[in-house]
């Protein structure tokens, strides 16, 4: 019964690696070893260290679209694995073999930085290109990162990662867009973006100060690494303020470009939506969240979709939603725009 709820590839994995620990076991345990013959050792190391990663990559994370690189950490795992296995006298030999395999994971590793940097200069490349045809500069960076990257879940978070870093260092001398009440419509004036920015910064500088100094007395690395998270958080807090200034929510032709800060993005087709609803506030409960995309605070507007779209959430991943809950500045004023321009479709 349990077999059946296993996935196939997940069952062949533990089938085989099952037999291969208890064959190379009960071959450790029945033959007697000695230092001057390796041979056996490098076997039992290439099955640990290499043969059952690969399978783990080749049977689970190959299904789920990883790279083959996910795997590198796993030999070092193996190695201990063998140390624990093999009897005393052959232990030395593990640390001795140990290092041909470092030097093919450090190869691999340089394979590895080579192809990041390759992308990057592909994103490079791309974004100068885009960034000719495209004013918006937070839109040609997406277009490049797609260009360079693709359009998976790792492609989502280095577009984020570089809208940050754009929004909180470079787009200072842009100037902000004026909600116009038919093509953009604004999301932070009304919502107090900014006061609710200013006043969560002072709370978690003041809570990292003294987080920080109660934690060095037992532990500096902890400090450190909270505060260092501070510091991440207050970056995500700002960017997103700026992101809110500058990225409006557009209706551009047949579809609505939603920016809302860094916590929804999305292209919606008027077609795609299936009612659009206004009210004071939204109070949307668990069930209605678990498919809902939502922009973190007391919504006024909810987009009902005929079906499941891909929106990017926060850290941009990607997920299915059917609905859309936002708090706009003219919530009425866009809900209008929006039904205006889908009866003009039709």
């Amino acid at each position: 019964m349990v077999v059946h709820k296993l996935q196939r590839s997940t069952f062949w994995f533990f089938a085989i690696t099952l037999l291969i620990l208890m064959t190379d076991i009960i071959s450790v345990r029945a033959f007697s070893l000695v230092e001057e013959d390796p041979v056996f050792v490098y076997a039992v190391m290439f099955d640990f260290m290499l043969v059952i990663p690969f399978l783990y990559w080749l049977f689970i994370l190959r299904k789920k679209g990883k790279s083959i690189a996910k795997i590198l950490p796993f030999p070092i795992v193996g190695a201990l694995a063998v140390w624990l296995v093999l009897p005393a006298p052959m232990r030395s030999t593990v640390w001795n073999a140990v290092w041909p395999v470092e030097l093919l994971i450090i190869v691999a590793e340089i394979a590895v930085i080579g192809y990041e940097i390759r992308t990057v200069y592909r994103v490079i490349k791309s974004f100068r290109s885009v960034s000719r045809q495209e004013p918006d500069t937070a839109e040609a960076l997406r277009k490049a990162v797609r260009d360079g990257v693709g359009q998976g879940k790792l492609a989502s978070l280095v577009l984020h990662d570089a809208s940050l870093v754009y929004y909180l260092l470079f787009s200072w001398r842009k100037g902000k867009r004026v909600s116009d009440g038919t093509n953009l419509f604004s999301y932070h004036r009304k919502t107090n973006q900014v006061l609710y920015s200013a006043i969560i910064t002072k709370i978690i500088i003041i809570e990292g100060i003294v987080v920080h100094l109660l934690l060095q007395q037992w532990s500096h690395w902890t400090a450190w690494i909270l505060t260092i998270a501070d510091l991440w958080l207050l970056a995500l807090i700002w960017g997103d303020c700026r992101a809110s200034v500058l990225q409006p929510i557009r209706i551009i032709g047949d579809s609505v470009r939603l920016r809302y800060g860094l916590r929804i993005q999305a292209d919606i087709r008027l077609e795609d939506i299936a009612d659009i609803s206004s009210v004071r506030e939204f109070h949307p409960d668990a069930k209605e969240l678990k498919d809902a995309a939502s922009s973190l605070v007391t919504p006024n507007i909810r987009i009902e979709l005929k079906r499941p779209a891909k929106v990017n959430g926060l850290l941009f991943l990607p997920r299915e939603v059917t609905r859309i809950y936002m708090a706009l500045d003219e919530p009425e004023a866009f809900v209008q725009e929006l039904r205006k321009r889908s009866v003009s479709q039709q």
